[in-house]
């Protein structure tokens, strides 16, 4: 998008927010969601939802888009699509780290982390790969699935994109827009935490 159709799109967002919030018009926001509606569905599909139903994420989606029209700052640097993006992605990793919780899910992680021993040979030992953190090895499924309860929604999330999709601190610090220090430091706390889980059993 250039920068003229950015500026544009930024506007029209604008006068749809002022609607929904004076007069609260569902065509406005109908509208408004409409538009963003790829970034929810982008977004559903790579989360890899087991136990929600489509239509129950897309009506998660909305409630998302309502609440970030109320809280959305008009004088914002950041485009109502970039916060709204954001907020969906942190309520969907919410709703995932729900999801993995429950007991349902042991059946998942004893496959993603087959996968991830299958795969092993292919990481090099090194800070920023996986395999350093031994997760994969000390981890059984009900250790991991107990862990989790200690871990925060953003240390759930870098665990997700690290074992799941596989993706470097690099790649990671780019996507969540943060250091790689910050997310290499998380890695480790989550190691310590999960470790910690498990000596205690």
């Amino acid at each position: 998008m250039d920068e003229i159709a950015f500026v544009k799109s930024n506007v029209q967002n604008q006068q749809l927010i002022k609607k929904i919030r004076k007069y609260n018009d569902s065509l406005a926001f109908k509208s408004l969601f409409q538009k963003y509606l790829p970034v929810v569905c982008n977004s559903i599909t790579r989360y890899h939802f087991r136990f929600l139903e489509i239509e129950d994420l897309v009506q998660e989606a909305r409630l998302v888009c309502y609440q970030d029209v109320l809280a959305y700052k008009l004088k914002s640097q950041v485009s109502f699509g970039k916060f709204f993006q954001r907020s969906l992605r942190n309520h969907y990793c919410s709703l995932l780290r729900k999801e993995n919780a429950s007991k349902r899910q042991q059946e998942k992680y004893a496959e993603s982390f087959e996968e991830v021993l299958e795969n092993r040979r292919d990481y090099s030992v090194s800070l920023t790969s996986f395999s350093y953190y031994p997760l994969s090895i000390l981890i059984a499924q009900e250790q991991l699935q107990e862990a989790i309860e200690y871990l925060s929604e953003m240390e759930f999330e870098i665990m997700y994109l690290l074992m799941v999709e596989h993706q470097t601190p690099e790649r990671i610090a780019a996507e969540l827009e943060k250091e790689t220090i910050q997310i290499k430091r998380a890695i480790s706390r989550c190691h310590k935490k999960i470790s910690e889980t498990i000596q205690k059993k």
